[in-house]
Parts: structure tokens; sequence; C-alpha cells
């Protein structure tokens, strides 16, 4: 038998194409089409389907209580058990959760063997050996690499088949493991641009396109995937943030605005129905303090931080996660209100939990203290983060975490700026621009990070905005030409660059 659904003018329409249909009409209208042969029972294909369509929104929760839905209606739905093991693997995020997948793939069969046996039709069986080669007994980077593979094998096997393409892609994505690499991510998007047209409300096509596209270069391809895709799930939180990738890489910060405040409103309503209070420490916050910030909307903006630190200091005061966006928050409100001492730069919280979140506090706490003119407090703090950051290697170290890791190199850039800093402040302007020219280099060795600035401040508008300052215009342009380029619509490059210009004109 096979189920499927397709999309007409952005709105649900179904078709089975055996004898067998299902009670009622399958509606995704809240989360996208999707369509996948499949062998299971009628009444299970809205929620295998819905589950599908939420496993391309990364809803990940709510796609593996659809796939056990499916699961309950129909046993032997052997594709309910590869969705649900599917789900435990965030590709884009390097995350895997190995032993609830092997749980779930155990409970249809419990071997490798035994599933692809089981399987009812040849592609249930392709599906099935590639999700257990996903989840071999190799290293997470070995099987990754592996399956993306075997995804491969199967698109050349099924090219008309929309969702091993998304899914094919989304692993090409998944073996970055050092960071973005353009040529895998072109490659991914040479994938989808051969589905969109068609499938124009695929939610993993416009997904997984956002994803290959959202840096200033390739933005523009990713417009109308981002442009769809609020409209394709327009009730699933992560679709509706997703879009403000593109956006924010080409400076729309409308548009960011938009997508993050319908995102949050739509997290808020589901944790409101659990009785959980409000968000405004993470990702979607994050991104829309960044917009406010760049629109100059400070009381917008300090709404947000301020409720992130009652956050951390109330009920999120042990959640590492929320701590290193509560300290990620911090700085970049800073340097963009230049509110050194204002309530945000008084705020105070307990880092014990994260330590990343503590060497950023003491960083932060050395920049307020130049900012405020006390160069000896601005000495002491750094000092703390310099051993802070041995702590954090140390830390890194026993976690696993590779040398060539990304976040290992942020924090030393940012020690790196606030000992320039102080330099400058004590009058030594040659060691400051050395500093910072030695961290600017550092910082064009890392993966383009997709989003708002991390570190908050990049290196390059540093040492512009220095250069103007000590009166070397002309580097001053070069070096905030290039950071524009980096950080497109960025307020404070923008005004620096100004300034540059309008003292060349001058000159």
């Amino acid at each position: 038998m096979r189920f499927g659904c397709l999309l007409i003018g952005a709105i649900s329409f179904w078709s089975f194409s055996s004898a067998v249909t299902a009670n009622e009409p399958i509606d995704l209208s809240d989360v996208g089409v999707v369509s996948l042969e499949n062998s299971g029972a009628p009444d299970a294909q809205q929620a295998f389907l819905h589950g599908l369509a939420q496993l391309h929104n990364f809803e990940y929760g709510y796609a593996a209580e659809d796939f056990r839905e499916a699961q309950r209606i129909d046993p032997n739905f052997a594709l309910a058990y590869w969705g649900e093991a599917l789900s435990y693997n965030h590709a884009i995020w390097m995350e895997q959760d190995k032993e609830a997948a092997l749980s779930a793939l155990a409970r249809y069969a419990p071997t490798p063997v035994g599933r692809r046996t089981k399987a009812p039709t040849a592609l249930a069986r392709d599906l099935m050996g590639a999700v257990d080669i996903l989840y071999g007994a190799g290293a997470k980077e070995d099987q990754d690499d592996l399956y993306m593979a075997e995804m491969a094998r199967l698109l050349a096997k099924y090219p008309e088949n929309v969702e091993i393409a998304s899914l094919y892609a989304l692993s090409i994505l998944g073996t970055a493991h050092g960071g973005r690499e353009f040529s895998l991510y072109m490659q991914s998007a040479a994938v989808l641009e051969d589905f969109i047209g068609a499938y124009p409300g695929h939610p993993g096509v416009a997904h997984y396109l956002i994803h290959s596209t959202d840096d200033p270069i390739h933005a523009p391809l990713g417009l109308r995937a981002a442009r769809a895709f609020g409209d394709i799930a327009p009730n699933a939180a992560h679709p509706q943030h997703m879009t403000s990738h593109i956006f924010l890489a080409l400076g729309m910060w409308d548009d960011v605005i938009g997508a993050n405040v319908r995102a949050i409103g739509l997290v808020n309503a589901a944790r409101a129905k659990v009785g959980k209070p409000t968000m405004a420490c993470g990702h979607y916050p994050a991104w829309l303090l960044y917009a406010y910030l760049q629109q100059g909307r400070r009381d917008e903006a300090f709404a947000i931080m301020n409720r992130c630190h009652e956050i951390v200091t109330n009920e999120g005061r042990d959640s590492e996660s929320t701590l290193a966006y509560y300290a990620w928050m911090r700085p970049l409100y800073l340097f963009d209100t230049g509110e050194w001492r204002g309530q945000v730069a008084a705020m105070r919280a307990d880092f014990e939990a994260s330590p990343a979140a503590g060497f950023e506090d003491q960083y932060l706490a050395g920049l307020v203290a130049l900012n405020t003119g006390d160069i000896a407090a601005a000495i002491e703090a750094q000092a703390k983060a310099g051993l802070l950051l041995d702590r954090l290697k140390a830390h890194w170290d026993a976690a696993g975490v590779p040398a060539d890791r990304p976040l290992r190199f942020e924090p030393v850039i940012e020690l790196m700026q606030l000992e320039a800093q102080i330099a400058l402040a004590q009058g030594k302007p040659d060691a400051a621009l050395s500093l910072l020219r030695q961290a600017t280099a550092v910082e064009a060795k890392l993966p383009f990070g997709f989003g708002p600035p991390d570190p908050a401040k990049p290196s390059l508008e540093l040492l512009g905005e220095t250069l103007l300052g000590l009166g070397r215009i002309e580097e001053a342009h070069t070096a905030l030409t290039t950071a524009l380029s980096r950080t497109r619509g960025k307020a404070l490059t923008v005004a620096a660059l100004a300034a540059a210009e309008a003292a060349l004109e001058l000159n």
C-alpha cells in the first residue's frame, strides 16, 4: 500500500494510491506536507505523516510522540520505528541520543538483520538499513559519514523521492563536524534545488535549504525558502524562527523580529499549557534581542535581558544552556547600547553550573571596568578570566571536545580583545593593534557562524573602531568594510564605517 500527501497552493490535499483509505482525511496544514510510501495501517497515517513533517521541522519531541502514536495504532508499522529513531539524531546540532534510538528500533525487531527481514517493502528495508548505519557501533563522526554515503546511494536508487532527497541533504550538513564547510553546504543546497520547485510546501526541502545558505554570501539563494517556511508550518516554533536565519544574514531586521516574536509566542503558549513560565533566555530570545538592538529599540531589548536575568537567578540557575545564553546576551546588549553603568552591566548571577558562562562573566567584568575608567579592576578581571580559561580547557579535555572545535577559540579571541583594550587604555596603541590583528586572524580562520556574532564583539569591528579612534582612517575603512560583509546591516559597523567614510571625504 502507498500513502502520501501532496501540496497544491499551500493547501493540504490527500490521496492514497491503494484501495484502502483512512477513516479521516490527512491534515498536515499546520506542519507542512510530506509524502512517503509505506505499509502502515490507514488509521496510522495521520500520526505518521504528521511526525515525518515535524521531524523535518526539528520539532523532535513532537515528532517522536507522533511516531509512537503510529506504532500504537499499528505495532508492525516499520517506518514508524525508523522515524522515531531519526528523531533522536539532531544532525545540524551534532547531537545524538543513541540509546533512545536503538531502544525504539529494538521495539520493532531486536537486531539490524531482524529489522531488515521484518520490513515488508524494499523502501522500508533500505531506510531501516540506513538508520542502522547511523546508529552503528563506530564513533559518531564515522557513522555520520557512512550514513551520508548510504543516503546518497538511496537517492540514486530512488531519484524522485523527495523524503530521501531531503534526508540526504540533511545528512551532508551533518558531516560538517568542524563547523560550516561551504563546499558541503553547497552540495546540500544543490540537492534541494532540484526539488524546491516541485515541492514548495515541503518542510524538509525549505528548512534544509535555509540551513545550507544562511550566511551573508549565499543567503539570497535561501530567501525564497525563508519566505515560504513560516507559512508551511505556521504552528511550529522552530520553522518560524528558522526563517530568520536568512533574514539576519541579509540584515532584514523587521523580518528577524517578526519571525522570532512568532516563535517565542508559540513556545510560550505551549509552556503555559503545562504551567511553565515564559522563556527569555535561549536561542529565539537571543536573536530577538540582537535584532531589537540593531534597530535601536533598547526598551524591548532591556525587557528581554531583564527577564533573562530573573530566570538565571531563579528557575534557570542550574541550567548550563540557560546560563550560557545569558552570558552571551549581556555583551550583545552592552556593546550595542554602551550602557556600561546601567542595570545590565550591574547584573550578577551564579555561574558554578557553567564554566564557559563563568569565563564570559569575567571577560565582561573587565570590559565594564574599562568602560567605567577602572583599569586596575579590568586587569584583575583579565587575570581571573585567564585562570577560568585554563579551567575551561581542562573541562573540554575531560569532555573529549576536539582541539579544532570553534568553541575552544572563541574565549581565546575574547581574552585577546580584553588585553588589547587594556593596552589601549594604558597608552600602548601599537600593542593594542597587534593584539587585535591577532584576534582578527584567529577569528577569520573559524568556520562562519550563522546568527548574532559570537564572540559578541566581532574582532574586525573592534579593530576598525580602534583604528578610527587613532586617526588611521584608511586602515579603519578597510577593516570595517570587511566586517560589514560578514555581519550585514550591523548597526555599530554601519555607524563606524559611515564615520570613516566621512573622515576620508574631509581628507
